[in-house]
C-alpha cells in the first residue's frame, strides 16, 4: 500500500455529538473506573494528557502530548482570516495567548469578530475593553460567519482519540490551567499572586491548591469545571504552576526541604517545599530570565530576601514567602525550558532534573493525580 492510500485509509469522521463518548461504566467494571482518572495539563503550547489507572504500573500509564487548545483555536481563526471570513466566538472562557493574538490579527485585517460574553472574557476580564477593540460582544452574528468553539477542553476529541484504541474515559477528570483570577480593571499579575498567597496561608498543601468546585474568582478553572460537569464528568481543577511543582516532587530522587522550579515556555515558577508543603512561591516570565539572573533571584528567594515589589517591577508576577528553611537538601528542576536555566542553579545545591514516573513532560499530570488521591476521589 502506498503512502497516499495508507493515509486515506486512516481518515475518520470525528463525532459531533457528546452522547457517543460520554464516560461509561461497563457491567462489572465500576470498581476499575473508580480507581482511574484522566489528567490534563493545559499549557500555552501543549496539553499533556495522562490516563492513570491504579491497577497498572504508573510508568505504563497511557499518555499523549498534543497541541494546546489555544493553539488549535488560533489555527482555526487564522484559517478564517486567510479566507476573509468573519468569526463568532462561542463556548467557554479559556486561556489566551495564541488565540487572543489570532483574534487581534483578525480584527486588524478588517474582519468582524462576534462573541458571547463568556468567550469574550478570554480576551480581557473587562468587557468594555473587549468592545473597544472592535469585538461585537453579545450580538448575534449574520449568516456566513464561522463559529469558533472556545474552551480549554475538547472532551469529545480526547474521548475519540482513546476510543480508537478501545479505551473509554473514566468519570473523574483532573485538569490544570493557569488562572490569573477574575480581575477587571486591575493587574491580573497582582490578583494571581494574592490568590496564591492565600492558598499558602491556608496550609500550602496540594489540597489547598486543588478544587472540585473552584471559587468564582478563578474564572478559567470554574469554566473548565462547568464544562466537565455538563458532560457528565466529576472534575478536579488546579493551577498549572503548583501542579508541576507537586508533580516534580514525586521524583524518587527528591529530598526535602527543596527548591523546586518548573521552567515553562512562558512562565517560570519556583517554590520552597518542605514536608510536602509549599511555603514560598515565585513566578516570572521565562524569556526575561537568564542563568545569572535566576541564580541571583533564587539565591535571595531561599533566604527570604526577594521582594514582591522587585519581582513585579521587573515584569514578573510576584513572590510570597511565609517562612524560610535553614537548609536546602536539593534543587528540583522540571519543565520544557529547564536546560535554559540549569547552569544558574548549580551553586544552590545538588540539582535534580525531575522526571516523575520516568517522564518530565507529565510532571503537571502527576501533580494532578496526587491532588486527586489526596482529595479522596479514589
Amino acid at each position: 500500500m502506498g503512502l497516499k492510500s495508507f493515509s486515506a485509509s486512516l481518515q475518520f469522521d470525528r463525532p459531533k455529538t457528546w452522547s457517543w463518548c460520554k464516560p461509561r461504566l461497563k457491567a462489572g467494571a465500576a470498581n476499575f473506573w473508580d480507581m482511574s482518572v484522566l489528567a490534563v495539563d493545559v499549557g500555552a503550547g501543549t496539553q499533556d494528557v495522562l490516563l492513570f489507572q491504579e491497577s497498572q504500573d504508573a510508568e505504563g500509564s497511557l499518555k499523549m502530548v498534543l497541541p494546546s487548545p489555544t493553539v488549535v483555536v488560533a489555527k482555526r481563526i487564522e484559517q478564517c482570516t486567510q479566507r476573509g471570513v468573519g468569526i463568532y466566538l462561542d463556548g467557554w472562557t479559556m486561556g489566551g495567548g495564541s488565540s487572543v493574538s489570532a483574534v487581534l490579527e483578525h480584527l486588524r485585517s478588517g474582519l468582524p469578530v462576534y462573541a458571547t460574553s463568556a468567550a469574550a472574557l478570554t480576551i480581557n476580564d473587562d468587557l468594555s475593553r473587549v468592545r473597544a477593540l472592535g469585538v461585537r460582544v453579545g450580538q448575534m452574528p449574520p449568516d456566513g460567519v464561522e463559529r469558533i468553539r472556545m474552551g480549554d477542553l475538547d472532551m469529545i476529541g480526547l474521548a475519540w482519540a482513546f476510543r480508537l484504541f478501545g479505551v473509554d474515559l473514566p468519570s473523574d477528570v483532573a485538569v490544570a490551567v493557569q488562572d490569573h483570577g477574575f480581575s477587571p480593571g486591575a493587574s491580573n499579575r497582582i490578583a494571581r499572586f494574592r490568590h496564591m498567597a492565600r492558598f499558602i496561608r491556608q496550609g500550602g498543601r496540594v489540597t489547598n491548591f486543588s478544587f472540585c468546585r473552584p471559587p468564582e474568582f478563578l474564572s478559567r478553572m470554574a469554566a473548565a469545571g462547568l464544562c466537565l460537569e455538563g458532560q457528565g464528568f466529576s472534575p478536579l481543577l488546579m493551577d498549572t504552576g503548583p501542579a508541576a511543582i507537586f508533580g516534580a516532587m514525586q521524583d524518587e530522587r527528591v529530598t526535602q526541604p527543596a527548591l523546586a522550579l518548573n521552567v515553562g515556555n512562558g512562565h517560570t515558577i519556583a517554590a520552597l517545599v518542605d514536608d510536602d508543603r509549599i511555603f514560598g512561591l515565585f513566578e516570572h516570565h521565562t524569556p526575561s530570565l537568564s542563568p545569572s539572573r535566576i541564580a541571583d533571584m533564587m539565591g535571595r528567594f531561599v533566604k527570604g530576601e526577594l521582594t514582591q515589589d522587585e519581582v513585579f517591577g521587573d515584569g514578573g508576577h510576584g513572590v510570597y514567602i511565609e517562612e524560610v528553611s535553614d537548609r536546602l537538601e536539593c534543587v528540583v528542576v522540571t519543565g520544557p525550558q529547564r536546560h535554559r536555566l540549569k547552569s544558574g542553579l548549580s551553586g544552590l545545591g545538588d540539582v535534580v532534573m525531575a522526571a516523575p514516573w520516568g517522564d518530565m513532560m507529565i510532571a503537571g499530570c502527576v501533580g494532578l493525580v496526587e491532588a486527586w488521591r489526596c482529595a479522596g476521589r479514589r
